[in-house]
């Protein structure tokens, strides 16, 4: 690769973060490419193989290290089995993101990424497996808390509960992310409030009783 394909690939990630959050995961490669200032319309491809590629650069760019999932991982354990303590420490940790431009294209790209079926699936399998790197050590202590708090509920339908409630504080932290950069922060509540709001729903959704037939049982009358 030549001298600057470190700084090309840089501008390549940046430029793609950027417009993803704004645009969505499926914008034209031709515009990644202009804001990256690259002429050469191969030069994603010559990167990055193809946009699957470009994505887990974004990841990988993301990700955390082995110190900062057992931190996170420490952090949860301390709370569980509190609800409110650990959905608190969870949004948090989202919460940063909206201190800085770069953070809030991330929040933003994140929420789009955890609709992913591929990647969904795979954050699900790691908790699943118990492996010691989950992909998510908040959707790991989000599970913890469901196999607490509702012991009934399927396996399935608690895979469903746990992946909606980080999906669910993953969407309201971008659409505040988005407020903000693109429409000035004119109209937001008061940051702490909206956390205190984000946590309360979170917690309610998380912690609702199962129903009947969700835990396995017949219903019967009308």
């Amino acid at each position: 690769m030549p001298p600057d394909s470190t700084v090309t690939r840089a501008k390549l990630v940046a430029a793609a973060e950027h417009l993803f959050a704004r645009r969505g995961l499926d914008v034209p490669i031709r515009d990644i490419h202009a804001l990256a200032g690259q002429r050469n319309a191969s030069a994603l491809q010559y990167h990055f193989g193809d946009r699957n590629g470009l994505l887990m650069a974004i990841l990988q760019t993301h990700a955390l290290t082995d110190d900062e999932i057992e931190a996170a991982q420490k952090e949860y354990a301390a709370h569980h089995p509190d609800a409110r303590l650990v959905v608190t420490a969870i949004v948090g940790r989202f919460r940063s993101h909206l201190a800085t431009p770069e953070g809030r294209d991330w929040a933003r790209v994140t929420s789009q990424l955890m609709l992913r079926a591929p990647i969904r699936q795979a954050m699900l399998d790691a908790v699943a497996e118990g492996v010691a790197r989950p992909h998510s050590p908040s959707l790991e202590a989000i599970e913890a808390l469901l196999h607490t708090h509702v012991p009934d509920l399927p396996r399935n339908l608690a895979d469903e509960r746990a992946m909606g409630a980080l999906q669910f504080i993953a969407f309201m932290v971008a659409q505040r992310a988005r407020v903000i950069d693109d429409e000035d922060d004119a109209q937001t509540t008061d940051e702490q409030a909206f956390i205190d709001n984000l946590v309360d729903m979170t917690v309610g959704a998380l912690t609702a009783p199962a129903t009947a037939t969700s835990s396995g049982s017949a219903v019967t009358g009308p």
